[in-house]
This record gives structure tokens, sequence and C-alpha cells, in this order.
């Protein structure tokens, strides 16, 4: 065997490694959050008063969105966060119309991570530091606006609970969570999550269980989660510089195409974000240029959610929880429609450039801007509107 045939035979050994651990580790990523369900269900099967005690938290929506935004700074995965709303919502702890303001708001606590990368350029010149710092602001601007929009027609029609909903209504499940069609992944799940449950039931009160399998679950989840992105990032990373490259150099569609087809393969918008921050700050690209990637990313990261979910769909009210992820999804979906197909519907462009040259002016505002939208007023906002 030559030296070129060996390499070629690594390589393939490494890729069928690589894809094998990431199925792996997503069935482990499925397995926590239905471990999480079932110790949510475990708990409010015993004590039914938790169920009115946390819709009444969430009854005021913006209690639920300022969760969303503290608990995705706080964790840097809005999947995380979308995750456990979905296993909540799975087991009706909470209702879906309480839950939906939480997914809003980890689209907005989403962007910290990209904020963060950009704040490494805070000690170079100023220009450099703006445009920096404009490739994470432009998150927080789409994100904003949208929120704007969709908590708007939310509040007053019901609009992302209601049609997502409908969407899924028409996946082949009933609301009794008889499956119409088998699914492998929802059965694949059960066994270990409801073993470990019944096993801890033998020495465990309710809110033992909730407190163990609840904690394990979420370390699971999150470590998965990490492991997920740094394996797919490993088995991707030349394949993604060459699709932003090619997808950069073309129209903007194929930009959009590529953020949602990447970032769905690495399980994290974060990422694919980040990696333009250094090109925009060098001016090698525009916040123009980059944009429909960054807005596509937030439609690709949406699919955790949906993985989630399908844990979840041969139980009773587990259509529920796929609803929300749905309501993710149509979230950035609808921003990307509103913002995007029109050109001069391209607000988060130019208010992102105005308010980067603002916010840049003094180091001091950038980091006020960052305090303020990701800590202190959801903080404040929940110790305000919560019950």
């Amino acid at each position: 065997m030559t030296p070129s045939q060996n390499d070629a035979l690594k390589q393939k050994v490494v890729l069928i490694a690589r894809l094998a651990l990431f199925l792996f580790l997503v069935y482990l990523f499925l397995v926590a959050v239905k471990m999480f369900g079932e110790g949510v269900k475990a708990y409010t099967s015993f004590n039914q008063d938790i169920l009115p005690m946390l819709a009444s938290q969430l009854e005021n929506p913006f209690t639920g969105l300022c969760l969303g935004i503290l608990l995705t700074a706080l964790m840097q995965s809005s999947s995380a966060t979308t995750s456990l709303a979905v296993a909540m919502v799975a087991t009706k702890a909470i209702p879906l119309e309480g839950a939906i303001p939480i997914a809003m708001g980890a689209n907005i606590g989403a962007a910290l991570t990209c904020t963060i990368v950009s704040l490494t350029h805070m000690g170079d010149e100023r220009r450099t530091f703006s445009r920096a710092y404009s490739a994470a602001l432009i998150l927080d601007v789409f994100n904003l606006l949208t929120l704007l929009i969709c908590f708007t027609l939310e509040m007053s029609f019901g609009y992302l609970s209601k049609t997502a909903t409908f969407l899924a209504s028409l996946v082949p499940v009933s609301a009794a969570g008889n499956s119409t069609g088998f699914n492998p992944i929802a059965y694949a799940v059960d066994s270990p999550a409801k073993g470990i449950r019944g096993l801890l039931e033998l020495g465990l009160s309710p809110w033992g269980i909730l407190l163990v399998m609840g904690t394990i679950g979420l370390i699971i989840m999150i470590f998965s989660l990490i492991f997920i992105t740094k394996n797919m990032k490993a088995l991707m990373a030349d394949k993604i510089e060459v699709w932003l490259n090619r997808a950069l150099s073309k129209n903007g569609y194929i930009g959009l195409f590529v953020g949602v087809v990447v970032t769905m393969l690495i399980q994290s918008s974060g990422i694919t974000t980040s990696l333009l921050v250094p090109l925009v700050a060098v001016g090698v690209l525009s916040i123009k240029k980059i944009y429909p990637i960054v807005i596509g990313a937030k439609v690709g990261t949406t699919i955790t959610a949906i993985l989630a979910a399908m844990a979840f769909l041969n139980t009773p009210n587990g259509y529920l929880g796929l609803a929300l992820a749905f309501a993710h999804t149509l979230f950035n979906v609808t921003g990307v429609i509103l913002f995007y197909p029109i050109p001069q519907m391209r607000w988060p462009v130019f208010l992102t450039r105005r308010l980067s040259v603002f916010l840049t002016r003094n180091r001091l505002y950038v980091i006020g801007w960052i305090s303020a939208l990701y800590f202190v007023l959801p903080v404040l906002g929940f110790l305000l509107f919560r019950n």
C-alpha cells in the first residue's frame, strides 16, 4: 500500500469514527433531555401543585422572556435553554404559551458568544474594534427587531403558538401520544431514561428523583452539546471555510443557505458567526456580506430543539414540545422573511452600522450595552414581572 493510499485509508477511518461519535453524542443528548423530562414528570405526578405554580410564574410573558435571556447568557447555549423548555412543555410542567417567550429570550441570549469573541479586538485601534463588534452587534439588532415583531404578534394574536401547534399537528403523532408510525428515536431514548427513573424510585422521594435526574440530565445535555460542536468542528473545519468563502463570493441566498446548513451540522450558531468576526475586523468582509450567513445560522441552530422534541413524540402531550421547537424555528424564519428578501427592509445592517459607531466611541458604552442587554435588564425584568 502506497503512502497516499495509507493516508486516504486513515482519513476514511477518522471520518467514520467521528460520524459514529456524532451519532452517539446526539443519542446521549436525547437521553439527557428525556431524563430531565422524566424527573419533572416524577415530581409533578406526585405534587400537582407545581403545575399551577410554574404556570402562574409565567403568566406574564415578560417573565419568560427575561428568564430565557438570562439562562442562555449564563449557559452560553440557546440549544440547552430551548431543549430544557421543550422537556418542560412536553411533560406539561409549563404551558406552551408560557414557554414561547423563553424561546424568544434564548434567541437574544445566544448572541453573547459572538459578542465575547468580538471583545478580543477591544485592544485594537478603534476602527478595527468597531468593525469586529459590528459583526456581533448585527445579531443583537436582528434579534431585537424580530422580537419586537414576533412578541407583539404573539401577544395580540397568538401568532407563534397557533401556527406552531398547527405545524405540530401535521406530524403523525396524536395528542394522546399514540404514534401512527414507528418512531425509533423516541423509543430508543425511552428505555434508559425510564429505567433510571425506575431505579431511583426504589430509594428516593419524588423531589430527590427530580433533583438527581434533572441535574444529571442537564450536565449530560450541556457536555454532549459541547462535544458535538467540537467533534463536528474538527470534522468540518476545512469544509466550513470553503463553504463560507464560496457563499460570500456568490449571491446572498447561497450565503443564507450555507449559514443554515453549516450550523445544523456543527450544532452551534456561535461558531458559524464567530468565524466571521476576525474577517470583518480586518476589513476583508463587511457586515452587509456576512448578514445572510448570520441570519441563516439563526435558523440552523433551531434543529437542536426539534431533535430534543423528537424524544417525546410517543408520550402524552409530546406534540406540545414539538410545537415549542417549531415556534423557536418560526421566530427566526419570520425575522429572515421580514428583514432579508427586500433590500430596503434590511434594517439590521443599517442600524448596526449606526449603533456600532456610537457604542465604540467609548469602550464603556459597549460594556454597558452588553451588561444591560444580557444581565441587568433580564434580572430586573424577572424580579419585577414575576408573580
